[in-house]
C-alpha cells in the first residue's frame, strides 16, 4: 500500500534528531511523500532545507493562527518571496477561535492573504479550522470556490459541513483522532466525506494515534509511518477494505497536491 502524509511538521525541533530514521520507518511503511507545514517565518528555512535534501518531503509555507504575534513587518512579501519560485503548498493557515482573546480580525485578514496568494499561483492550500466555521463559511463565500483544490486538515467539525466544504473545492483530511475511542463526531464526519475527497495525515510529531498503550504510559511522538493504523481505523470506519481505503486515500493526495510534486 501506497501513502502520502498530507499534514506534517518535520521541521519540528522534538524530531530533528531523528529525522533519517522517521524517513526510513516512512519508507518501509509506504508513506511515499509528507507534505511539511511550516507555522511562522522562522521554520520556512529549515523546512526548504528539509524539501531539498530529501525527495520524499513536500514543503509547505504559511502563518499558523497561533503565532500571528511573530509576523514580521514583510510577512506578506517574505511568503511571496519564498513559495513563488518552487512547488510548494501553502500553510499551514487558518483560522482558530479556541482562544476568545484571540485576535480574530487579525486571524482572518492573514487566512484571505494565504487563500489569494494560493489561488493566484495556483497551489493547494493546507488550512486549520477550530471553533470558526462559520467564519470560514463567510470568507468562502465571499470568495468563492478554491481555483486550485485545498484542504482541512485534521478535520473537526461536523459531518453536514463536508457537503458544504467539498462544492468550495476543498478535500477533507484526517489524523490520528480517528483512532480515538470516543470520537463520535470525527467517526460521523469520516462516514459522511465523499470517496473523492477523504484524505489521510499524521500532524507529527502530534495527534499520536490510539495503539493499545497502556494507561499512564509516556506520550510519544508521533511520525507519517503512523498513516498505516490511521487508514486502518478509517477504513473500519468506513466500511472499507484498508487497501481500497489506502488507494483511494493516495489517489486524491495526487490530485489535490500535483502542483507539488516533483
Amino acid at each position: 500500500m501506497k501513502y502520502i502524509d498530507s499534514h506534517c511538521h518535520l521541521h519540528d525541533e522534538r524530531i530533528q534528531g531523528d529525522i533519517p530514521g522517521i524517513l526510513a520507518r516512512a519508507e518501509e511503511a509506504g508513506v511515499r511523500y509528507m507534505v511539511s507545514c511550516a507555522t511562522m517565518e522562522s521554520n520556512f528555512k529549515r523546512t526548504r532545507s528539509l524539501s531539498r535534501e530529501y525527495g520524499s518531503i513536500l514543503p509547505c509555507y504559511g502563518i499558523h493562527p497561533w503565532f500571528l504575534d511573530s509576523l514580521s513587518d514583510r510577512w506578506e512579501q517574505v511568503l511571496g518571496e519564498q513559495a513563488a519560485p518552487e512547488p510548494c503548498a501553502i500553510g499551514e493557515t487558518g483560522l482558530d477561535f479556541m482562544d476568545k482573546a484571540a485576535d480574530r480580525d487579525k486571524q482572518i485578514r492573514v487566512f484571505r492573504f494565504h487563500l489569494e496568494l494560493a489561488n493566484t499561483l495556483g497551489r493547494p492550500v493546507n488550512i486549520h479550522i477550530r471553533k470558526a466555521w462559520d467564519a470560514l463559511i463567510q470568507i468562502l463565500k465571499k470568495s468563492g470556490p478554491l481555483k486550485t483544490p485545498g484542504l482541512i486538515h485534521s478535520y473537526s467539525g461536523s459531518a453536514d459541513l463536508i457537503p458544504v466544504l467539498e462544492k468550495f473545492n476543498l478535500y477533507i483530511s484526517f489524523s490520528g483522532s480517528v483512532t480515538r475511542p470516543n470520537a463520535k463526531k470525527v467517526v460521523k464526519a469520516v462516514r459522511a466525506v465523499s470517496k473523492d475527497r477523504i484524505l489521510l495525515e499524521t500532524d507529527a510529531p502530534d495527534i499520536y494515534p490510539s495503539l493499545d498503550e497502556p494507561a499512564g504510559s509516556t506520550p510519544r511522538l508521533n511520525e507519517p509511518a503512523n498513516l498505516v493504523p490511521i487508514a486502518g481505523a478509517a477504513a473500519r470506519i468506513r466500511g472499507m477494505n484498508v487497501e481500497e481505503l489506502a488507494e483511494t486515500a493516495y489517489d486524491n493526495s495526487l490530485k489535490i497536491f500535483s502542483p507539488v510534486l516533483p
